[in-house]
C-alpha cells in the first residue's frame, strides 16, 4: 500500500466500518462520520481504500462522495 499512514488493526477495524457503510450506497465523508468515526479516521482510512482500489471516489455540488469499487470485466474482441 502506499500511503503515509501505517496499517494497524484499529485502522483495519475503521476501513471494515467505512466499506459497511458504503455497502448501503454512496456517501459523503459527513454521512461516514455519522457511523461512529471521526473525521480525521474517515479522512485517513478513505484516502487508503481509495489507493488500494476497494473505493472510489468523486465530487459533487463541492463535497465529496464515496462508493464501493465495483469489479468489472473487460472483454476484447479481436477480428482476423
Amino acid at each position: 500500500m502506499i500511503s503515509i499512514y501505517e496499517t494497524t488493526n484499529q485502522g483495519q477495524k475503521t476501513r471494515s466500518l467505512i466499506i459497511e457503510c458504503l455497502a448501503k450506497g454512496e456517501l459523503s465523508r459527513e454521512d461516514l462520520v455519522s457511523c461512529g468515526l471521526t473525521y480525521d479516521q474517515v479522512r485517513r482510512q478513505t484516502k487508503n481504500l481509495c489507493i488500494e482500489g476497494t473505493i472510489k471516489s468523486r465530487i459533487e455540488n463541492g463535497k465529496r462522495l464515496y462508493k464501493i469499487r465495483t469489479s468489472f470485466t473487460h472483454s476484447s474482441v479481436v477480428s482476423a
